[in-house]
């Protein structure tokens, strides 16, 4: 299976999520994370499906943790970032 990777690009920790660019797709994945879930602006994650919505298993390759996540959006223009993070 490809993996598909992305940096972090935008965190909105009220909301709890997160826009990880993905340049292969030039746009963002929206991610809701847990609480748990330590991310920073730059760190790179990980998955499986491309196109898969829903709870998913991400890895935070820098990190190097990997949990469930919510997946709520793939393909997000930079410009609809905000709309989509709930900002």
């Amino acid at each position: 299976m490809t993996q598909t990777t992305g940096e972090v690009r935008v965190i909105n920790r009220q909301s709890a999520r997160v826009g990880v660019y993905v340049s292969e797709e030039e746009g963002h994945t929206v991610l809701e994370l847990g609480p748990a879930n330590d991310v920073d602006i730059g760190d790179v994650m990980g998955w499986d499906s491309a196109t898969a919505l829903g709870t998913q298993i991400y890895r935070n390759l820098t990190k190097g943790w990997a949990d469930e996540v919510y997946v709520a959006k793939h393909g997000v223009a930079a410009a609809n970032l905000e709309v989509q993070l709930g900002s």
